[in-house]
């Protein structure tokens, strides 16, 4: 007998803008369909290949989606930013859709997730999106002094990530790192020449699904 794959659906639009709405953040008209059908895109390119372990649609809704929602909250977020190693669009996607005005753009080593944010911007109608799929170090001069901002969520080691990416950003910019609060990170230690230690937020999660911390690191 064949074995049949679990059904999963992505989280609804009314459970997102609820979600939204109680956490006190604001999004253009539409923008909770565009980030359920983002959700549904991502679990079923999941199938094939590995964008996210999360499938559950509440956890989909809270630690994907509101999570990187709640970068919102470090205002000012505009002009052109970067996600790298965004893979499944979190939380690059869920910006560009809150964001309109700002240029979003994704650096993704892998060409089937960097395919998948593509059909992604595609299906969504985000013109303010850009993907270069490519491996940061390779060729990296293209992007340097580019950006306003960079985020990233617990790719790298904060002190590695800090030296790979603060180079990308434009004077007075900032790079936002994504952890779960608790984890060891080390961005106490040493960094790069000229890096400034910046702001430290944390949240707490809804419905009991933990805190995140976001640590912000500037250059001059």
């Amino acid at each position: 007998m064949a074995r049949q794959e679990a059904i999963v659906t992505a989280p609804a639009p009314e459970f997102l803008s609820l979600l939204i709405a109680e956490a006190g953040l604001s999004v253009p008209p539409g923008a909770a369909e565009k980030l359920s059908a983002h959700a549904a895109m991502m679990l079923r390119w999941n199938r094939a290949i590995r964008l996210t372990a999360i499938t559950d649609p509440e956890e989909v809704a809270v630690k994907h989606i509101l999570d990187s929602l709640l970068l919102l909250r470090l205002s000012p977020f505009r002009g052109r930013i970067l996600d790298f190693g965004s893979g499944a669009g979190y939380p690059g996607i869920p910006l560009a859709v809150a964001l309109p005005e700002a240029q979003v753009c994704f650096l993704e080593s892998s060409g089937k997730k960097s395919s998948f944010l593509r059909e992604v911007a595609a299906a969504l109608s985000l013109k303010n999106i850009q993907v270069f799929q490519e491996r940061l170090g390779k060729n990296p001069p293209r992007h340097l002094g580019r950006f306003e901002q960079v985020v990233t969520r617990a790719t790298l080691p904060p002190a590695e990530a800090a030296s790979l990416l603060l180079p990308l950003l434009e004077p007075g910019g900032r790079l936002l790192l994504m952890t779960g609060a608790g984890k060891e990170t080390g961005v106490e230690g040493p960094l790069p020449e000229g890096a400034l230690p910046g702001r430290r937020f944390r949240f707490l999660l809804p419905l009991g699904m933990g805190t995140r911390e976001i640590r912000e690191i500037r250059v001059p």
